[in-house]
């Protein structure tokens, strides 16, 4: 009860003038920054509106169903669409299923997605199952489950995709040790070309997460593993791709 009075007093007060001003110095940088000449990536084409996504401010305020931030669901979506017919992508840690919805939209024909996650639950109204059930009934809404495998089980041990990965979205255990199971695991899971993401990795500033313990591992990995060639980073995501 208390916490939810706090809440609305917060959200009231942030809706003010004041509020407003104080949550806009928190999470954006100065606007005036943000012009072309500031660009610091440019997408090799717009083919879709994902090339787009330079254009935006991307912030966790605009989280919703999906964890994401504008450009890091613009990054996902072209490498999901991108990925050659008949792929394999996997996703490490689903929650509530929006990237997971995003990413199987994405999809070109006869690829396909394989989805793990433990079902740990945060609060006793967002069980796994509660949530996959969710998930699936959004899925067979834009029949789009054909192309999804929601696997529940320990990612570092669960049987892996068929074939080699086009893409791997690295979004599940968020501790160093976890997060370099993962790596140690799908790292060699991972097609010449393809591309392996790690969320939460890179600290943005302002209101976003960032874990030590992920921004390490991708440091150990750009400086040892010279078969994984860093790309441009997309808010937290860090951007691997594995060279032929």
């Amino acid at each position: 009860m208390l916490r939810d009075l706090v809440k609305r007093a917060l959200g009231a007060a942030g809706r003010t003038g004041v509020g407003k001003n104080l949550v806009n110095a928190a999470v954006q940088a100065d606007p005036g920054l943000k012009r072309y000449p500031s660009v610091e990536w440019w997408p090799e084409s717009l083919a879709g509106f994902e090339d787009l996504a330079f254009l935006f401010s991307s912030n966790q305020l605009s989280h919703g169903i999906a964890s994401l931030q504008l450009d890091e669901a613009a990054l996902l979506y072209r490498l999901a669409k991108h990925a050659p017919p008949g792929a394999a992508i996997a996703e490490i840690g689903r929650f509530k299923g929006g990237t997971t919805l995003m990413l199987a939209s994405a999809l070109p024909d006869g690829a396909e997605l394989w989805s793990y996650d433990l079902h740990v639950a945060l609060r006793a109204d967002m069980s796994g199952p509660r949530l996959d059930a969710e998930l699936r009934t959004a899925l067979d809404r834009y029949g789009l489950s054909d192309r999804v495998h929601l696997v529940v089980g320990d990612s570092r041990t669960a049987e892996a995709p068929p074939r080699p990965c086009a893409l791997v979205f690295v979004d599940g255990d968020h501790t160093y040790e976890g997060a370099r199971a993962d790596y140690e695991r799908w790292r060699e899971l991972v097609a010449p070309g393809g591309d392996v993401l790690f969320h939460d990795a890179v600290d943005v500033g302002g209101y976003g997460n960032h874990y030590p313990g992920i921004a390490r591992l991708v440091g150990e990995i750009e400086r040892d593993d010279a078969g994984l060639e860093r790309r441009p980073n997309a808010g937290s995501i860090a951007h691997f791709t594995r060279r032929p």
